[in-house]
C-alpha cells in the first residue's frame, strides 16, 4: 500500500481538525488521529491500512452465506491470496485492546501469520473472532432496538455463525481441510451475502447478488456502534454507561460526549476509582467530557503515539512531536512522515531509539530548506512519562518542548569532552569506550550530534544520578529530564547529593569506585554551567580560557614536571577559585596520590583511600585522613627515585596545600556534599596523576582505547 498523499491529509484536517495550533494532550491525540485517518485514506471507523501486511503475502478467507432461502446456509468457501483489490470491499475497521473481535465484520489473525488449527480457533482465531462478532453487546442492542432498518441481516448471521452450532462446525471442519496444516501464512476472514436487494432497505440494488462487507450499510453502522459503546463503558462492568451531553474537551462544542474513551496513554481511566476519589464511573463524562468521534481519533492515534514512546527502568517518556503553528496539510504529511522514520534502525548507537532525537534529525537535516526552517520555528515535543504499570500517574510532562534547550545542551556537552576537562596533557582526564559522557566522535558536529542523542534518551541524566529500582515510585531523574528539556536550571545542592548517591552505587564491597563515575559527573556539571542551567553556585564550571594552552606547552622531560604542570591546569577552573573548594580538591588529590603510591610501590592492600570514601566523608574524616597522608608523604619520600620527592612525596600537591589554607578541614565553611564533590574529583585526578605522567614521558597520551569495563546503567 502506498502512504497517504497531501489530498488525504487535506481532506481529514477538514473533516476533523478543530482549527487551532495544539495546545493540550488531548489536541495531540486527536493530531495523531487526523493523521491515522489521513493513512485509512479519510476513514475514521475504518482501519483498511492495517491490511497492508496481509496484501499479497496473506491470504482472504470469504465465507458464502445465502439468506435468500427459508435458512440461512453456508454455501461454500472461497479462499484466495488478499489483493489491493480486496481491501475496500472488506471494510476492516481495527481494534488494538484485547483479545476479542475488531469492529468490522472482517477478522485478522496475526500479521505475521496462523496455521490452519490456529485460524478455525473458536475463541481467539479470526474465525472464532468473526463468530463472536454479532454477539457484541453493542451489537446485539442495535438489533434488538433495531437501530437499523436492516438489522435482520445481523440477525440471520448470528444464527448461522452462532458457536457450537452445525453451520460454524462446518464451516470449522472444511478449512481444516482446505488449508495447509502446516504452512503459517498471514490471514484474514470475512463474509460474503447473497440477499436480494428488494429486502434491504438501506440500498440501490434490486437484483438478488452477493454482497461483500462494504456494500452494507447495517453492517457499518453495527460497526460504529461497537467502536463507539468501548468509549462510553470500557471498565464499567455492570450499571449505566457514562454518556451524556457537554461540552467536548477539545473541540469546545456541545453535544453528546462520553467518559471512557480509549487513550493511548490511559492518563484517565474508570480502571482504578480509587486513585481518583469521588468519580462515579457512570458520570466520568462529566469529568472527561470526550465527543463520538473524538473518542474514535484517540483510538486511531494509538499506533502513531506507540512509535514515539521510549521505555527504560520502569517509566515511560513519549516524546510526540508536532508543529505550534496552524495545521496545513503539508506540516501534516511533514510530521507523519516524522514519526514513520522511527520504525528504521538508527545508525548511532541504543540511544539513536529516543523519539525526539530521531524525528529532531529527520527534520533538521532536510534537503528542503523550509523543512529545516520549520523544525527552527515551529517544532515541539508533548513529553510525558509515566510508571509502566496499570496505575498511569504522571510522573513528569512538559507541553510544548522545543529543542532549543536540548540543542545547546549538546552543544555544550560536545565543547566540554573536546577542551582540557578530557585532555590529560592541559591536566584533565580522558574519553573512554563504552561510558556514555566519555565516548564521543572527535568531529563537533558528529560529537554534539552525539550528544542530543544523549540528552534525550536519558544517558545525560541516567549516567550520573543515582539509581532508582522499579519499586521507589516516581523517577526523579525523568523529572530532571523534562526540566532540562523546558530550559529549567537544575540547583547545584541537589546535583552534588545526586553525585555522591550514585558514588556510593556504584562501589561494590566497600571498594573505591572507578574514577570515570566522577569525571562523567564532572561533563555533566560543566555542561550544565557553560549553558546556563545550573542555578545555586556562585562561579562557572568550566576551566579557564588560560587552561587551553597547546601540547608543546607540556614538559614531558620531567615525570615531577608533569606531575606538576597537570595539576596546575587541573585547579585552573573557576571552581576552584574559592580556597576552601581548593583545598578540599587538593586533599583528594593527595590522598588519591598517597593511595596510588601505596598500591603500586608498597603493595598494600587496603590503601589510604579505602577507610576515605568520598561519599561517607565528614570534616573530621577528612581531616584524619589529610594528617595521615601528610605524614606519609613524609615518609615514602624516603623510598622515592625522583630528586623532586627525596623531602616530600607529591610536594606539588603539598606545598599548594599548605599555601591554601591555614585551617584544617574541621573549620572548612563548605556544605557537605559540595565538599565530598570536590574530595571525590580531587581525588579522581590524584589516583591518575602517577600513571597518566607516565604514558606522557613515554610518549603515549592516555585515551579511551584503554581496557577500562563499561559502567552498569542498571536502576
Amino acid at each position: 500500500m502506498s502512504g497517504p498523499t497531501i489530498n488525504d491529509f487535506e481532506d481529514a484536517i477538514e473533516a476533523h481538525w478543530h482549527g487551532r495550533p495544539p495546545s493540550s494532550l488531548e489536541d495531540v491525540m486527536a493530531l495523531y488521529g487526523v493523521l491515522a485517518v489521513a493513512e485509512s485514506g479519510g476513514e475514521l471507523y475504518g482501519s483498511a491500512s492495517k491490511l497492508a501486511p496481509f496484501v499479497d503475502d496473506g491470504r482472504l478467507i470469504i465465507i458464502n452465506i445465502d439468506l435468500t432461502g427459508d435458512q440461512p446456509a453456508v454455501t461454500d468457501i472461497d479462499i484466495d491470496a488478499l489483493r489491493q483489490k480486496h481491501v475496500d470491499k472488506l471494510r476492516y475497521a481495527h481494534k488494538k485492546s484485547g483479545q476479542g473481535s475488531k469492529y468490522s465484520i472482517t477478522q485478522i489473525g496475526s500479521k505475521t501469520g496462523n496455521k490452519a488449527e490456529k485460524v478455525v480457533d473458536t475463541q481467539y482465531g479470526p474465525l472464532g473472532k468473526l463468530a463472536g462478532w454479532a454477539t457484541q453487546d453493542s451489537i446485539v442492542s442495535l438489533t434488538e432496538e433495531r437501530g437499523h432498518p436492516d438489522t435482520w441481516v445481523i440477525d440471520e448471521l448470528r444464527s448461522v455463525l452462532k458457536k457450537k452450532s452445525e453451520s460454524l462446525k462446518f464451516v470449522e471442519e472444511t478449512l481444516l481441510d482446505l488449508l495447509p496444516p502446516d504452512e503459517s501464512i498471514p490471514t484474514a476472514v470475512t463474509v460474503r451475502l447473497r440477499i436480494d436487494g428488494d429486502e434491504l432497505a438501506a440500498s440501490d440494488k434490486t437484483d438478488t447478488r452477493w454482497f461483500w462487507p462494504a456494500e452494507l450499510d447495517v453492517l457499518e453502522e453495527a460497526m460504529k456502534r461497537y467502536a463507539t459503546a468501548n468509549a462510553t463503558n470500557k471498565n464499567i462492568d455492570s450499571g449505566p454507561t457514562s454518556e451524556g451531553i457537554g461540552t467536548g474537551v477539545v473541540t469546545g462544542q456541545e453535544g453528546r460526549v462520553v467518559g471512557t474513551p480509549e487513550s493511548p496513554l490511559g492518563v484517565f481511566s474508570v480502571k482504578h476509582p480509587d486513585a481518583q476519589p469521588g468519580l462515579r464511573q457512570d458520570q466520568s463524562w462529566r469529568n472527561y467530557p470526550v465527543g463520538d468521534d473524538m473518542a474514535m481519533l484517540f483510538n486511531k492515534s494509538q499506533d502513531l503515539i506507540e512509535q514515539c514512546v521510549r521505555r527504560r527502568g520502569g517509566v515511560e517518556t513519549y516524546a510526540l512531536p508536532y508543529f505550534a503553528g496552524e495545521l496545513t496539510a503539508a506540516k501534516a504529511q511533514l510530521l507523519y512522515g516524522a514519526i514513520q522514520s522511527l520504525d528504521s534502525e538508527s545508525e548511532y548507537d541504543e540511544s539513536g531509539g529516543a523519539p525526539m532525537a530521531r524525528v529532531t534529525y529527520e527534520l533538521r537535516e532536510s534537503d528542503d530548506e523550509e523543512v529545516r526552517r520549520l523544525s527552527e520555528t515551529e517544532l515541539r515535543f508533548y513529553t510525558i512519562t509515566l510508571p509502566i504499570s496499570d496505575d498511569k500517574n504522571v510522573i513528569a510532562e512538559e507541553p510544548a518542548a522545543p529543542v532549543y534547550w536540548v540543542s545547546e545542551l549538546a552543544e555544550a556537552v560536545a565543547e566540554t569532552v573536546q577542551g582540557p576537562t578530557l585532555s590529560p596533557r592541559l591536566g584533565g582526564f580522558a574519553q573512554y569506550d563504552n561510558w556514555s559522557l566519555l565516548d564521543f566522535p572527535d568531529e563537533f558536529d558528529e560529537a554534539r550530534k552525539f550528544a542530543f542523542y544523549r540528552i534525550v534518551g536519558q544517558e545525560f541524566t541516567d549516567a550520573v544520578f543515582a539509581y532508582r529500582g522499579d519499586d521507589e515510585g516516581d523517577d526523579f531523574r525523568r523529572v530532571v529530564d523534562h526540566r532540562l528539556i523546558a530550559g529549567t536550571p537544575l540547583d547545584a545542592s541537589m546535583l552534588f547529593d545526586e553525585y555522591m548517591r550514585r558514588y556510593n552505587d556504584a562501589s561494590e564491597d566497600g571498594e573505591v569506585p572507578p574514577h570515570q563515575i566522577v569525571v562523567q559527573q564532572l561533563v555533566h556539571l560543566e555542561a550544565l554551567s557553560r549553558t546556563g542551567l545550573l542555578s545555586g553556585i556562585d562561579v562557572q564550571i568550566a576551566p579557564n580560557n588560560t587552561s587551553m594552552t597547546t601540547d608543546t606547552d607540556l614538559d614531558t622531560s620531567d615525570i615531577s614536571a608533569i606531575r606538576e604542570d597537570r595539576l596546575e591546569s587541573f585547579l585552573d577552573r573557576p571552581l576552584f577559585d574559592d580556597p576552601t573548594r581548593k583545598a578540599a580538591g587538593l586533599a583528594g588529590v593527595l590522598v588519591g596520590q598517597i593511595s596510588w603510591y601505596q598500591e603500586s610501590n608498597r603493595g598494600m592492600g587496603r590503601p589510604l583511600d579505602s577507610k576515605t570514601r568520598g561519599d561517607q566523608l565528614t570534616k573530621n574524616s577528612l581531616e584524619n585522613a589529610l594528617t595521615t597522608a601528610l605524614e606519609k608523604a613524609k615518609v615514602y619520600a624516603l623510598d622515592s627515585d625522583y630528586d623532586s620527592d627525596q623531602d616530600l612525596l607529591f610536594p606539588e600537591t603539598v606545598d599548594r596545600l599548605l599555601d591554601e589554607t591555614e585551617s584544617m578541614p574541621s573549620d572548612w565553611q563548605l556544605e557537605k556534599r559540595e565538599l565530598q564533590f570536590c574530595y571525590v574529583l580531587g581525588h579522581a585526578h590524584g589516583r591518575r596523576s602517577m600513571p597518566v605522567a607516565f604514558d606522557l614521558y613515554d610518549g603515549k597520551v592516555e585515551s579511551e582505547t584503554e581496557e577500562q569495563p563499561a559502567e552498569s546503567t542498571a536502576n
